[in-house]
């Protein structure tokens, strides 16, 4: 939306975008990609550390445009930011599908990621804004735990096809995604693009410039953002190994999908259980998170046995409980009209993080094994965390 125009929608107008996004979000988040991609990228010979540099190019691509695309967002609106971003997904995942080098490959993942710096904080700010017009900002955890749910639920489902689809040709799942992709465009197109009451700069530059500085001199919005690109960055860093590490058990491609399933289906148990865990037990639940998570990973580490599934299993449980608790801190902190911007500021903490941290976790993997990668990030996660955490507790209690 041009801020030259002053469209005000009405709070029964914004109420039909959740339920839109509900169904938008359940069918862009069957993924069905996820559970094959490494396996099929790597069965054309690519080793697992130029995977990881493939990887590595989705982080760099998305870092180059996140905070632009964020601007995008803040500026002319969060529908033609999705738009964008189905669009670019759906493009990057034929590509990918049917290229048969790896110069292909590296295309398909830079455009993969400049779709994705499209949709990065666009989703958050859709929602809240949404909301906040209808007067119902205290209802974003739980609307926000719903949206995690049916990610992850669409996830299971998009797992068992990705299974299925997969046992017959790996890249079955990558161009059913991409074509699902493409078929959201005209619902998102029936969206309502939320009001938004805050001031615009004149400029993208100032809008970054002043989004920057809100972040500098709010510095409990900082922390947060570095707490969640620590735990984001650790948790995506670990997508690249699960498959590697299933099928060094002997485990097929269909039960790969089925394992999957129940990952997912652990991710939305804790996304459906986020806000009674935070009405629980409160801002205790941001210091305990990262712990569980780091012993998990460092038992995935120590442990040679298939019985590691489970620590997956709490991993992804974990995925699922923290983002809507932290999302939520996070929105309530920073303003409507720069919202976007800021998400989109920490989103190129990840990618910096992730640019570094993945090729040499794939290096790790393929000169000492799989386990010595975890033990590396799960220490990576220690280290990151006690810096953090203590200064995070000192600015929540003043």
């Amino acid at each position: 939306m041009h801020p030259g125009r002053a469209i005000v929608n009405s709070p029964d107008r914004m109420d039909s975008n959740i339920r839109l996004f509900y169904a938008y979000i359940f069918l862009n988040r069957l993924e069905m990609w996820l559970p094959v991609t490494v396996l099929f990228v790597t069965g054309k010979g690519v080793s697992l550390a130029k995977y990881t540099i493939l990887d590595a190019m989705w982080y760099a691509s998305t870092l180059a445009f996140e905070v632009p695309t964020g601007a995008v967002t803040d500026r002319y609106g969060k529908k033609i930011s999705l738009l964008i971003a189905a669009l670019l997904q759906s493009l990057s995942l034929f590509i990918l599908a049917f290229g048969n080098t790896f110069l292909a490959m590296l295309i398909s993942y830079v455009l993969w990621g400049f779709g994705a710096s499209f949709e990065t904080g666009t989703n958050d700010a859709f929602i809240y804004d949404s909301l906040k017009q209808m007067d119902r900002e205290g209802d974003y955890r739980k609307v926000r735990g719903r949206i995690a749910t049916l990610s992850f639920l669409a996830g299971a489902c998009g797992s068992i096809l990705a299974g299925y689809l997969g046992g017959i040709r790996l890249a079955l799942p990558i161009v059913l995604t991409a074509s699902i992709a493409l078929l959201l465009c005209p619902l998102i197109l029936l969206f309502k693009e939320p009001t938004v009451s805050d001031a615009r700069e004149p400029s993208y530059l100032l809008h970054i410039k002043e989004s920057v500085h809100y972040v500098l001199d709010h510095r409990l919005a900082l922390l947060l953002i570095l707490y969640s690109s620590i735990l984001a960055t650790a948790v995506w860093g670990l997508h690249d190994f699960y498959q590697p590490l299933l099928r060094s058990f002997d485990i097929s491609v269909e039960r790969i999908g089925l394992l999957y399933l129940t990952f997912r289906l652990s991710s939305a148990a804790g996304a459906s259980l986020s806000d009674r865990v935070y009405k629980g037990v409160g801002r205790v639940s941001i210091y305990l998170l990262p712990l569980c998570f780091t012993l998990a990973v460092l038992g995935m580490g120590f442990l040679v046995t298939p019985w590691v599934i489970g620590f997956i299993l709490v991993i992804y449980f974990i995925e699922g409980l923290y983002y809507p608790i932290l999302n939520a801190l996070l929105n309530r902190n920073i303003p409507s009209g720069k919202r976007a911007t800021i998400i989109s500021l920490g989103s190129v903490l990840d990618c910096l993080a992730g640019c570094v941290a993945y090729p040499a976790l794939g290096r790790i993997a393929d000169l000492a094994s799989l386990q010595a990668a975890f033990r590396v990030l799960g220490l990576g996660m220690l280290v990151g965390m006690s810096l953090v955490l203590p200064l995070l507790r000192r600015e929540a209690t003043t």
